[in-house]
């Protein structure tokens, strides 16, 4: 944990109210955000965690709500503005540090969009945020989406898939290397199809329960059994 503060980042919200203008930056440890179009535009956030005291925190809380606008700031990069965009979510938590009397607070807050990757929810869409490049992990998460039958061996064969016909691209990240993944179940359930016929990938020869050896960052889902 030496010098863990570098590897932070920043994230600031101003608000002008008549004559008034308040101005909040907290420390932010996790990002999330597709690159700005224009030099100078606005990026499509999707998510931050942060850390604050209690008004601070209150204060961002009330702001992901409203679909405001912040300055986020990545260790060498540009600051850039960043939006959550309408109907985003944050959720908050305390932190208790030893030699702390109190607390510290803790947001995170998630786009639309992002909330629509987890398992089931609209199987229809054709976009995927996803927190980690991992092979195995972005093959994890679009079958847990979709409901793929696939299994850990083609993960290789996925990601080369992907880039091969440029459906992957890589976001703005902090803490994290996230992905933007374009397809919809049909198209990957075609690619599965046409690799099984040419024998490009092969099913199990033995009919099982299937554990997936995801990255370290997510203990909590590092394995899964599942039919495929």
């Amino acid at each position: 944990m030496k010098n863990a503060h570098e590897r932070f980042g920043s994230l600031e919200f101003t608000k002008r109210v008549k004559e008034t203008t308040t101005r909040i930056r907290v420390y932010m440890d996790r990002l999330i955000a597709e690159p700005p179009r224009e030099e100078r535009g606005t990026a499509a956030g999707h998510f931050f965690s942060v850390f604050g005291s209690d008004a601070e925190v209150a204060a961002l809380w009330a702001a992901v709500i409203e679909g405001a606008f912040f300055q986020a700031r990545i260790p060498g990069r540009p600051p850039i503005a960043i939006s959550l965009g309408p109907e985003a979510q944050s959720f908050r938590g305390s932190v208790t540090i030893q030699g702390r009397n109190r607390p510290i607070r803790h947001l995170v807050a998630l786009s639309a969009e992002l909330l629509k990757t987890r398992p089931g929810a609209d199987r229809e869409g054709k976009r995927t945020i996803l927190y980690d490049e991992d092979p195995a992990f972005v093959l994890y998460r679009l079958s847990r989406r979709f409901g793929l039958p696939v299994v850990p061996e083609w993960s290789t064969w996925f990601r080369r898939e992907l880039e091969r016909r440029r459906a992957i691209e890589p976001l703005l990240g902090l803490g994290c290397s996230p992905v933007l993944v374009k397809g919809s179940k049909e198209r990957f359930l075609g690619w599965i199809g046409k690799a099984l016929k040419h024998r490009t990938i092969f099913m199990p020869e033995v009919n099982g329960p299937v554990s997936w050896n995801l990255p370290q960052v997510f203990p909590q889902k590092s394995t899964d059994t599942s039919k495929p």
